[in-house]
């Protein structure tokens, strides 16, 4: 998943009373490797959620059956490409998954990062900065931010010559990919519920695992 679908997924594993969650949801994407042990506990199980929600991700059949739509030339980029592609449909459909405005949780999820900023390295730090100043999260409703997140995929890789047909691709393939997304996402989010519940505080030790 990307930015906007973990952000979510972490704010509702505990209907808002663990705000770090959210901002451990964040931080996983800059955080490799074992997690520091002086990250503050609810932090830590954030970045973990994180990484619990990617690898779960990984084996949902519709994620796979999304995956599989691409062209063989696509394909082996598929899942980073349908990562995007699900936060704009989510940002699409935000009302079926979150009673708060797309908006209103944006400007939120900004603010609980914010106030954690100090866990962030050098680049997430740069990111958060780029993410607040353009509203990435409520963004991803347009088709062109989405575009651009795709881009920046090929462009990391150095292979931007894939642009064009992946372009043509997601064209043909978007209304199919969001029937997807709306089918796995729900099983994306109970997921993160049941696994979050047991480590929750009030349940010390936070869970390792």
């Amino acid at each position: 998943m990307n930015f906007l679908a973990h952000c979510l997924i972490a704010d509702q594993a505990t209907d808002q009373t663990v705000p770090e969650l959210l901002a451990g949801g964040f931080l996983g994407d800059f955080i490799k490797g074992t997690v520091p042990a002086d990250l503050p506990a609810p932090l830590a199980l954030g970045v973990r959620l994180h990484r619990r929600i990617d690898a779960f991700s990984n084996q949902l059949p519709g994620i796979s059956t999304s995956c599989r739509r691409f062209p063989k030339p696509l394909r082996r980029l598929a899942p980073a490409f349908v990562d995007v592609i699900a936060d704009h449909c989510l940002a699409r459909h935000w009302q079926r998954f979150s009673a708060e405005p797309l908006e209103s949780f944006s400007a939120r999820a900004y603010a609980e990062i914010a106030d954690q900023r100090g866990w962030l390295n050098a680049s997430g730090q740069r990111f958060l900065d780029y993410m607040q100043e353009v509203d990435l999260l409520a963004g991803y409703r347009e088709p062109d931010v989405m575009h651009r997140g795709l881009t920046s995929i090929t462009r990391r890789i150095r292979q931007p010559h894939l642009n064009s047909e992946l372009a043509g691709a997601v064209e043909d393939l978007l209304d199919a990919l969001e029937a997807d997304f709306l089918g796995y996402f729900p099983e994306l989010q109970q997921h993160a519920q049941s696994w979050v519940a047991p480590r929750l505080p009030g349940k010390p030790p936070y869970d390792q695992g």
